[in-house]
C-alpha cells in the first residue's frame, strides 16, 4: 500500500538531528508504518520520486543543516519545499534563544520561515515549545514528542583505581567541556578528563584549550574524536562519572545517550532537565546550575562510582515505540 507520508532527511550521518530523524523513521517502520525515506547530503540534491509523490513529507529541521548562514538556510529550505510539491510537516530542533547572541535575530527569521511552510510542527520538549513561543511566534502551537531513549545497556567494567570524568558529544562553546574540566580542580590530578566526541566544524581550537587547561594541573585529558556506535558504548562504559553540563540545552541527545547505556549522568537543574526527570524519574542526577554545585556533584560521584549507573530494571521513557506511535498519529492527521 502506498504511504501518504514520506520522510526527507538532509545532512551528514554524524549530525545529531540527522540521527534523530533516522531513529524516528526506523521506529515508525518497527511498528509497521511503511513510509518512504529520502536521504540527501545537501538540500540541493535530487529528491526521489516516491517521496515527491507522497501526500505529506516530514522534515527534521535546524538551520545549520540547510546553509552556512540562517538566511542561506531559509532560501534552501524554501527551494526544497517547492520541489516537493507536497504539504510538509517539520520537527524543529535547536530553537533560537538569547544565548545565540548576535545570530539570534537571523535564526529567528529562519524558524519563522520553517514554521510558515508547515502544516504541522513538532518540538522535543515543553521547554522548546516555550522558547518557540517566546522567541519565534507566540501563535505557534507545536506538538511535543520527546526524544526517544533507546536501550543499549552495557556491562559495568570491573572496578579500577583509575577515575575519569567524561562529557559525551560534539565539542562546541557552551557544551560544558571546559567548565567540567575546570570543576575537577579540587580533585587529585590522577582523575582524568575524557571528551567522547569530535569538535564541531570551526571549533577545533577547543581541543587545544582543553589540553592546555589539563596540562596546567597535571591532569590527563583525552579527546577521542568521532566514535561509531559500538566504540561509543565501549568507551562510555569506562567513564567513571558521566557529565552533561550543557549551558543552554532545550533538548539533549547527549543526556539520552548516557541513559540509553544504563548510565545516570550528572546534569544541571534547568527547565529541560526537570521536565526530563518528571517524565522519567531517576534517570539523571540533578544538581544546582552553577559550577560550585557541579564540583560537589563530581567529587561525590568520583567517590561513589556506583551512583552513576542505573538499575538494570529501570525502563526510561519515552521508548522508540512510544515516539513512533505519537508521530504516526500526528502524521496521519496532517496528511488528511
Amino acid at each position: 500500500m502506498k504511504s501518504d507520508t514520506g520522510h526527507l532527511v538532509i545532512g551528514p550521518d554524524t549530525h545529531g538531528v540527522v540521527r534523530c530523524a533516522i531513529s524516528v523513521r526506523k521506529a515508525l517502520e518497527d511498528i509497521g508504518e511503511q513510509h518512504p525515506l529520502a536521504r540527501l547530503d545537501n538540500p540541493d540534491a535530487d529528491i526521489p520520486t516516491d517521496v515527491q509523490q507522497c501526500g505529506l513529507v516530514h522534515i527534521h529541521v535546524t538551520d545549520r543543516l540547510f546553509g552556512r548562514t540562517p538566511a542561506a538556510a531559509a532560501h534552501a529550505l524554501r527551494a526544497t519545499i517547492r520541489r516537493l510539491r507536497s504539504p510538509t510537516s517539520v520537527t524543529l530542533h535547536d530553537i533560537p534563544q538569547p544565548s545565540d547572541g548576535p545570530a539570534m535575530r537571523s535564526r529567528v527569521e529562519f524558524y519563522r520561515e520553517a514554521a510558515s511552510c508547515a502544516v504541522g510542527i513538532v518540538v522535543s520538549s515543553s521547554h522548546e515549545a516555550t522558547l518557540l513561543a517566546d522567541n519565534v511566534d507566540a501563535n505557534l502551537k507545536p506538538e511535543i514528542v520527546p526524544l526517544m531513549i533507546e536501550r543499549y545497556p552495557v556491562a559495568r567494567p570491573a572496578p579500577t583505581a583509575q577515575r575519569t570524568v567524561g562529557v559525551l558529544g560534539f565539542l562546541y562553546p557552551g557544551k560544558g567541556h571546559i567548565e567540567t574540566l575546570d570543576a575537577l580542580r579540587d580533585l587529585p590530578p590522577a582523575v582524568g578528563f575524557v571528551a567522547l566526541g569530535t569538535p564541531s566544524p570551526g571549533h577545533e581550537d577547543l581541543v587545544d584549550e582543553l589540553h592546555a587547561a589539563a596540562a596546567g594541573s597535571g591532569r590527563a585529558c583525552e579527546v577521542t574524536g568521532f566514535l561509531d556506535d559500538a566504540e561509543l558504548r565501549t568507551r562510555a562504559a569506562r567513564v567513571t562519572v558521566p557529565v552533561a553540563y550543557h549551558r543552554h540545552m532545550s533538548a539533549s541527545g547527549s543526556i539520552n545517550s548516557w541513559i540509553s547505556l544504563g548510565r545516570k549522568p550528572l546534569v544541571p537543574r534547568t527547565p529541560y532537565t526537570e521536565e526530563l526527570d518528571e517524565r522519567s524519574p531517576g534517570m539523571v542526577q540533578l544538581h544546582d546550575n552553577d559550577e560550585r554545585a557541579l564540583r560537589t556533584a563530581i567529587a561525590h560521584a568520583v567517590a561513589n562510582p556506583s551512583s552513576t549507573w542505573l538499575d538494570s530494571s529501570t525502563i526510561p521513557s519515552p521508548s522508540p515505540a512510544d515516539v513512533a506511535l505519537a508521530y504516526a498519529e500526528l502524521l496521519r492527521t496532517w496528511s488528511r
